[in-house]
C-alpha cells in the first residue's frame, strides 16, 4: 500500500461565508489541505435555516450557520466532519435532523451523531486514492438530553450525539467526609434521593451524594473519574469494526473537561484515548477546550488532546433566540441585534473567548500512514489573527512567527515527553 495523508484540525465555529475571492493566507491553507487525502474538522455549529427550536440547555450559546457554509468548507478541502459536540443540539432534535439532512445534501461525510445511538456510534469512511480511512466521533461535553438513545422494539431511538459519559466521584479524608455528611443531613438536600432509593427508582451506592456530586472516604482529597464502561465498550466495538474495514482508524473526541488547568485533559479522557489505541485506533484528534493541549505519542500513535479552534466566528451569528438577549440583559427594543448582544456578553470585548488570545492560536495535524502504521507526524502552527477586528479575524492562516509552534512543542514535551524536529514552518514529531 502507498502512503495516505490525513489532515486534522479542531473546532470549526463557522458562522459566515468564505469570501468569494478568499482572504489573505487562504491559498496557502488550501494548498496544505489539498496535499492530503482525508481532511477532518469538528463542526461546532448547527447548519440549517432556523428550522429547530432553541434548546433550554444550549452548549454555552446558540450556534447556527447557513447551509451554504458546507460548500465553503468543501472548497477549503474538508471531506469529513465530526458533529458530536456541545452545540450539536442548540436547536434540539429538529435542528440536529436538519443539520444532518444538509450535510447529506452537500455530500459531506459526518460522524458522531444520528437518528439513534447505533447510528451516532457508527464509523464512517473516506475513500482515498491509496486506501481507506475510518472516522469515529464522540463527545464528553453535552447536556444529558443531547445524548442519542438506543433503538428498541416498537419505540424508536432518540436523535442525538454519541456520548462519552464518565463515572466521577470525590475522594475526601474522614474529617471532610463527616463534615459533608452533616451538611447533607441537616439541609435535607438528599431527601429526594432517599425516597427514590426506598421506592426502587434509584440504586443505593457507597459514600454520600450532595445532589449530583458523590463523595467517598479516602486518604486524600481528590477528584476521580473514569470513562463509563458501556460507552467505552461501544466505542471499542466501533474501532474493531473499522479496523477490519479500513486501513486507518481515526477517533475524534470533543471535551471541555480539564485537570487543574485548561491545557490538561481530565484523567478519564487520557484513559479513553489509551483504550482506543489499545483497541486498534491509529490516530486521535481532540478538540473542544478552545485552548491548545499537548500531543502524546502512545504506542506509536499520535493523541492530539486539543488542536484548538480552526475557524472562530462565535460572535458573528446572524440570529439569536429570545433567551440569549434575556440572558445578556439586552433592552427589548434591541432584540434581534446580535452584535449589540455579543458586546453585552463580553463586556465590550473584555471577557470570554473574544478576549483570550490563546483561543485564537491552534495547530493542524498531518499524519502519514503506510501499511496500517503511522510513519510521520507533522504539526503546522495556525493563527486566527486575534489582533484584527471582529469582522476580519477568525479565518486560519499559517503562523510565521514561530511562537505558536514553540509553545505547542514545549507543552507537549513537558506533559508527555514528545520530541520534535523543527523544519521550514512546521515541526516533525520524532517517533
Amino acid at each position: 500500500m502507498s502512503e495516505m495523508k490525513i489532515f486534522g484540525v479542531g473546532d470549526l465555529f463557522v458562522a459566515k461565508r468564505l469570501p468569494q475571492k478568499g482572504y489573505c493566507g487562504c491559498d496557502e491553507i488550501k494548498d496544505l489541505m489539498g496535499s492530503h487525502d482525508a481532511c477532518f474538522g469538528n463542526l461546532e455549529t448547527t447548519v440549517h435555516d432556523n428550522e429547530g427550536y432553541p434548546s433550554a440547555f444550549p452548549g454555552g450559546g446558540y450556534a447556527m450557520a447557513n447551509p451554504a457554509i458546507l460548500g465553503d468548507l468543501k472548497e477549503m478541502g474538508f471531506n469529513v466532519l465530526n458533529i458530536a459536540n456541545n452545540h450539536a443540539l442548540d436547536y434540539c432534535q429538529k435542528g440536529l435532523e436538519a443539520t444532518i439532512r444538509n450535510l447529506k445534501n452537500a455530500g459531506m461525510i459526518y460522524v458522531g451523531a444520528g437518528s439513534n445511538l447505533a447510528e451516532a456510534s457508527l464509523p464512517k469512511y473516506v475513500e482515498c486514492r491509496e486506501g481507506r480511512v475510518a472516522f469515529i466521533g464522540v463527545t464528553s461535553s453535552y447536556h444529558d438530553t443531547d445524548a442519542a438513545g438506543p433503538q428498541g422494539g416498537i419505540v424508536p431511538g432518540r436523535p442525538g450525539i454519541n456520548p462519552l459519559r464518565r463515572i466521577e466521584y470525590y475522594e475526601v479524608t474522614e474529617e471532610n467526609f463527616q463534615a459533608l455528611s452533616k451538611v447533607a443531613e441537616e439541609t435535607n438536600m438528599n431527601d429526594g434521593y432517599k425516597w427514590a432509593i426506598a421506592n426502587g427508582y434509584r440504586k443505593e451506592s457507597e459514600g454520600i451524594s450532595l445532589r449530583e456530586l458523590k463523595f467517598v472516604k479516602g486518604q486524600c482529597n481528590r477528584r476521580v473519574n473514569h470513562p463509563l464502561p458501556a460507552d467505552m465498550e461501544r466505542v471499542k466495538n466501533a474501532i474493531q469494526e473499522a479496523s477490519v474495514q479500513a486501513d486507518c482508524v481515526v477517533v475524534s473526541f470533543h471535551s471541555h473537561q480539564m485537570s487543574g488547568s485548561a491545557d490538561k485533559p481530565a484523567p478519564f479522557i487520557v484513559e479513553f484515548c489509551h483504550a482506543c489505541i489499545d483497541a486498534g485506533a491509529n490516530v486521535i484528534f481532540g478538540h473542544g477546550a478552545h485552548e491548545l493541549r499537548g500531543l502524546e505519542i502512545y504506542k506509536n500513535a499520535p493523541i492530539f488532546y486539543g488542536l484548538n479552534t480552526y475557524i472562530m466566528h462565535n460572535e458573528m451569528q446572524e440570529v439569536e433566540p429570545f433567551e440569549f438577549y434575556e440572558r445578556v440583559g439586552q433592552e427589548p427594543s434591541k432584540y434581534d441585534y446580535v452584535g449589540l448582544g455579543m458586546n453585552l456578553r463580553s463586556k465590550g470585548g473584555t471577557r470570554g473567548l473574544c478576549a483570550d488570545h490563546k483561543a485564537w492560536e491552534s495547530v493542524a495535524a498531518s499524519v502519514c500512514m503506510k501499511d496500517h502504521e503511522v510513519k510521520e507526524v507533522r504539526v503546522w502552527p495556525l493563527s486566527l489573527e486575534f489582533e484584527k477586528s471582529r469582522a476580519q479575524r477568525g479565518w486560519p492562516v499559517i503562523d510565521k512567527t514561530g511562537k505558536i509552534l514553540d509553545n505547542f512543542c514545549k507543552l507537549s514535551n513537558n506533559q508527555y515527553g514528545t520530541q520534535f524536529e523543527l523544519a521550514d514552518g512546521y515541526a516533525k514529531v520524532i517517533l
